[in-house]
């Protein structure tokens, strides 16, 4: 089984070829953007102040009283037979807080299992899910804080890996300016339990992000700095070739550029451009390959959300949200 299972492993990485532009390994699912707010405005956005629960799974110190009683569900074909589901719910803490549970999951689809004599060994799925908890509270009138606990499952034929991990978020927001400014370190923690007795490291990271509101026009700007841990971004190519940066593309390769036509309280159009995913996933698409695109309605009780954009080589992926307000 030994065999069977270190070819799995392989299908399974390659499977997911995030690049460097969305990764990392195993664990690279915990970086696919749950909401479809966030994949228009690049695939991480930390510093947006909306009623809309599923932005805090990527900073909890967004979680706030106005998202209480707010379920999200959203849906992602990510490629080929490898889709996204996400689920949370949010209520109140307090009088000024807010908590959510939610839970993840990446379904790899169906393998043809061989031993080591080449014989079949049947089929069999292979998965990823994780479960979370969090919560966000002011700690002034302009600042907020939150945390997130998280356990991962991760299943592949006959083999399981357990781990888990926190989120911590820092926002600060002045609706007299329209600005908003978010700081959170995601993903801490490690290995529990060990794949076939290899570790593999959750994908920390620290995320920096701006948001700013024009002021009488109904735009918004956000600037988002990701991977602030891992400056050095060069890569190894699939044929073995490394590709350096130079020190400009370095910094450019940690920013996403985003904005926001804000029609009405109830609808926004929202694209983004990531110069690292255009450059490590071009092919064909050039520029575009970079560019993210959503929108969103709001109707009484119902959010929607629309996004697509590129994290991987192979082609674009629609992520669809929908939220209620019990």
């Amino acid at each position: 089984m030994k065999k069977t299972f270190f070819f799995v492993c392989i299908a399974l990485c390659s499977s997911i070829p995030f690049a460097r532009a969305q990764e990392v390994g195993e664990y690279g699912f915990l970086e696919l953007p749950v909401s479809a707010h966030a994949a228009a405005l690049g695939g991480i956005s930390v510093s947006i102040v909306e009623p809309e629960s599923a932005l805090a799974d990527q900073n909890p110190s967004l979680l706030c009283p106005e998202m209480s009683g707010q379920m999200q569900l959203s849906y992602m074909n990510y490629v080929s037979d490898i889709n996204m589901g996400y689920a949370s719910y949010t209520g109140l803490f307090r009088t000024e807080g807010a908590w959510q549970i939610g839970a993840r999951f990446l379904n790899y689809g169906t393998f043809e299992g061989y031993d080591e004599n080449g014989i079949s060994t049947g089929t069999f799925g292979a998965r990823d899910l994780a479960f979370n908890v969090g919560l966000g509270y002011p700690i002034s009138q302009r600042w907020r804080i939150g945390a997130s606990a998280r356990a991962i499952y991760s299943k592949y034929e006959q083999e399981s890996a357990f781990a888990l991990g926190v989120d911590v978020g820092l926002n600060y927001y002045n609706e007299a300016s329209g600005r908003s400014i978010s700081m959170v370190v995601s993903n801490l923690g490690g290995q529990l339990k060990r794949l076939d007795d290899r570790r593999c490291k959750l994908p920390t990271q620290l995320a920096i992000g701006l948001t700013k509101e024009v002021a009488h026009l109904p735009f918004c700007f956000s600037l988002t700095g990701i991977n602030l841990f891992d400056w050095d971004q060069d890569y190894v190519t699939s044929n073995g070739e490394t590709h350096s940066y130079s020190n400009g593309e370095q910094v450019l390769n940690h920013l996403l550029w985003g904005v926001e036509w804000i029609a009405s309280d109830n609808f926004y159009v929202a694209a983004a451009y990531s110069y690292r995913r255009q450059r490590e996933f071009s092919g064909d698409g050039g520029f575009l390959r970079g560019v993210s695109v959503g929108a969103g309605l709001n109707w009484a009780r119902l959010q929607m959300q629309v996004s697509y954009a590129n994290y991987n080589a192979v082609d674009g992926s629609l992520l669809i949200g929908v939220g209620y307000k019990f």
